[in-house]
């Protein structure tokens, strides 16, 4: 740690500040937003609730409505009410008694329920037959009856509603009257046991319960209002603020017009919240505590540089009212003054930095518009007239001893390209891999002779470094493009250029166009050597009906691929030779290849491949199966030419004396002295002749590169391949394919 300067205060302070006033108005912003949310589904809440209260209320009284006015409907209602009854009267007794435990069942629980008959004065009054007082019986009449609008009504009694009902219901002449007194124990049991302020209002705005236990009335005011809001959103729960401070939830009834008031408790909203409230404290906490620490990093990330500068250019401030920027103002013309010396090692590096760009130009591993942003930088101003080339340098012989030293001569190379190819007909040479060295030629479109300056560059070149290196070159030139993008494309064109030196011999100067159309002969032949290999093993094995079916499958593909008479005839012929050697080797007898010539014949003149399949399996294949079949099952008992069988199967994969000994349980040496005593050579030597005998066969007849073929045959290095095939036969592969394919 170091001691804070005045630029980390001036940092922290307000970063800390700006993030303290981020974190509270974050966190005020999200506690409305939760209260808000809290408080919507609290008034949700209540309203679900009120209108709970209400629909159970209104079950239960319609269900008591519904119960007299049934009863007031039926056939006798009018008979009993409108004659005397007395004790002696019992199974008119017992009827009406039956009729009222249906309703009582139905109705609301513990409420007493009675039937008065108005025009004979008697009533049964919570279950007993009584007779009623005249002056009684005409307050009845005038509360009730008299008022021929309504047939229900209800007032508060003292702990609870009555109901009273003139009956019967769908007449116009009233004589009998059905009462119900609910007492207010049963409504707060259809409310629920919510501890706060529920009433009920009638029609007439008279309070006819109230669940907290009091009747303390809503003011006037307030009063009026519910009233007015329950009248505009008629059967819709709504929420109201009185004047006295308080809120509450109401809805109206639209069966009876009941005003259902519920009151909302903000206590409960803020009970409900208090823990939101509590970690929203908590959380703000913590991130005033993280905004701290963050605004201290950030200011010490900023003033930490400033420090570091001071201690390496070694400012000292005399005056302690002095900023520490503005020493470092007075610093910044120390450093300008460095900027020739950082300019010149820049200019060092150019070479290096274009050498890097001409490789992403060969990779592809860069875009159009970083090309022409490169360019700028390197000093390149090409115009749309400007057509680009890509050369490619191979060394074509080096002495043995000097191998390690390719990439150096490599590099010589290089050198003479750059002095040799003026600068405004190139880009930077380059060493493109341990095999090749590139250069891009930059040329004028309309310039016709462009191609044989190219040419007499790399001539010139030829000479210099035959002279100076004692090394022979050749060089592939790829055809002309317009944009230095398509450069991988031309790279890859020159490299097949290179490629095809083996057939024109080294020190070549190969242009791509020269060899397009050859590279796309089709008089070419084609030799599908996998299918060969794979009948001369089922030849090999005497399985007699696969043979027949690899016969087939093979002629057919010759057939496929060599659309040219010449060329189909030069791969017949090829077969056949590959089936008489195969013959001979399996010591067929030799009576067998007397009439080959006339094979030969029929492969040039014939050209049916039903013929050519019928020719060499009746003619040449089935003989040698049956002539090498007895010396074949003999074979394999023989340990020697079990040791032939692998090797001519498994000659393209990893195989040695000591695998083989292995498999077939035998000692290393044993088996080495067994091989050579039948064969006369050693078992290396066998294999190795064996798989040069393969790498003639696909030189000849396939394209596959040198370097492909020796990976083929197990050469770790290609070179050592080309050696030893080169002291077998007296010629290099290259040179041997050329002499095959020109022959």
């Amino acid at each position: 740690m170091f001691k804070k300067t005045r630029v980390f205060y001036s940092l922290f302070i307000p970063f800390f500040l700006v993030g303290v006033g981020l974190v509270a108005g974050f966190s005020i912003f999200i506690y409305n937003s939760t209260y808000e949310s809290v408080e919507e589904s609290f008034l949700t809440d209540k309203k679900n609730y009120t209108n709970q209260i209400l629909q159970n209320v209104e079950q239960k009284v319609r269900t008591i409505e519904y119960g007299f006015t049934a009863y007031s409907s039926t056939s006798n209602f009018e008979n009993i009410f409108n004659n005397p009854l007395s004790g002696k009267d019992f199974s008119v007794y017992r009827d009406i008694k039956k009729e009222m435990s249906y309703i009582e069942m139905m109705g609301i629980e513990g409420s007493h329920y009675s039937l008065i008959s108005l025009t004979e004065h008697w009533g049964i009054i919570e279950g007993s037959l009584k007779t009623l007082p005249k002056d009684e019986v005409t307050t009845y009449q005038k509360d009730y009856v008299s008022d021929s609008s309504r047939s229900l009504f209800w007032k508060p009694i003292k702990n609870g509603i009555q109901m009273v009902m003139t009956l019967p219901i769908y007449q116009s002449e009233k004589f009998a009257l059905g009462i119900a007194n609910i007492p207010k124990l049963s409504i707060d049991k259809i409310v629920g046991d919510n501890k706060q302020l529920v009433q009920i209002y009638n029609q007439k705005e008279e309070l006819i319960y109230s669940r907290t236990g009091n009747d303390r009335k809503l003011s006037e005011e307030s009063s009026k209002k519910l009233t007015a809001a329950a009248m505009e959103n008629g059967q819709s729960s709504s929420v109201i603020d009185t004047e006295d401070g308080k809120k509450y939830v109401f809805t109206r009834s639209d069966y009876n017009h009941w005003l259902y008031i519920v009151e909302i408790n903000e206590g409960e909203i803020g009970s409900i919240i208090h823990n939101t409230r509590i970690g929203l404290l908590i959380a703000s906490a913590i991130l005033v505590l993280l905004v701290g620490f963050i605004s201290f990093l950030l200011a010490e990330s900023f003033s930490r540089p400033i420090k570091r500068i001071q201690d390496k250019l070694d400012i000292q401030r005399v005056n302690l009212k002095q900023n520490e920027l503005s020493l470092l103002a007075e610093s910044v013309e120390r450093v300008v003054g460095q900027k020739e010396v950082l300019t010149a090692s820049l200019t060092m590096q150019k070479p290096q930095l274009e050498t890097l760009f001409v490789l992403s130009l060969f990779r592809k591993r860069i875009t159009e518009n970083e090309v022409i942003h490169r360019l700028e930088q390197f000093g390149y101003h090409f115009d749309e007239n400007k057509v680009f080339y890509t050369g490619l340098i191979q060394i074509d012989s080096i002495e043995e001893q000097l191998m390690d030293d390719r990439n150096i001569f490599l590099l010589a190379i290089n050198n003479i390209v750059e002095e040799m190819i003026p600068k405004t007909e190139r880009l930077i040479p380059i060493v493109l891999n341990d095999e090749m060295q590139a250069v891009i030629f930059v040329l004028d479109k309309e310039d016709q002779e462009a191609e044989r300056r190219i040419m007499k560059y790399y001539e010139e070149i030829q000479i210099a470094v035959k002279k100076y290196l004692n090394i022979v070159i050749s060089a592939g030139i790829s055809p002309v493009y317009d944009t230095l993008i398509e450069s991988k494309k031309a790279v890859d064109l020159a490299k097949e250029s290179l490629h095809y030196r083996v057939n024109v011999g080294s020190e070549s100067i190969i242009f791509y166009y020269d060899i397009a159309s050859i590279l796309n002969d089709a008089s070419i032949s084609k030799f599908p050597v996998e299918l060969q290999n794979e009948l001369m093993n089922a030849i090999r094995s005497g399985d007699e009906e696969v043979v027949i079916a690899m016969v087939g499958v093979l002629v057919d593909e010759i057939f496929r691929l060599n659309k040219n008479p010449i060329s189909l005839g030069v791969t017949l012929i090829r077969v056949i030779n590959e089936l008489v050697q195969l013959g001979q080797l399996l010591g067929a007898e030799s009576k067998i290849f007397e009439n080959i010539k006339k094979m030969y014949q029929a492969a040039i003149t014939v050209y049916h491949p039903e013929k050519i399949k019928q020719m060499l399996i009746i003619d040449l294949i089935k003989p040698v199966i049956i002539s090498t079949q007895d010396k074949t099952e003999r074979g394999f008992k023989s340990l020697s030419e079990k040791m032939v069988y692998i090797i001519q199967t498994e000659f393209d994969e990893e195989i040695s004396l000591d695998i083989i000994a292995d498999r077939l349980h035998y000692n290393p040496n044993y088996l080495s002295n067994v091989f050579k005593k039948e064969y006369g050579q050693t078992f290396v030597d066998y294999l190795m002749n064996y798989r040069l005998q393969m790498a003639q066969t696909w030189l000849k007849d396939t394209d596959l590169a040198i370097k492909d073929i020796a990976e083929r045959l197990k050469y770790r290095n290609p070179q050592n391949f080309i050696r030893f095939f080169k002291k077998k036969l007296g010629i290099t592969p290259g040179d041997y394919r050329k002499e095959y394919r020109h022959s």
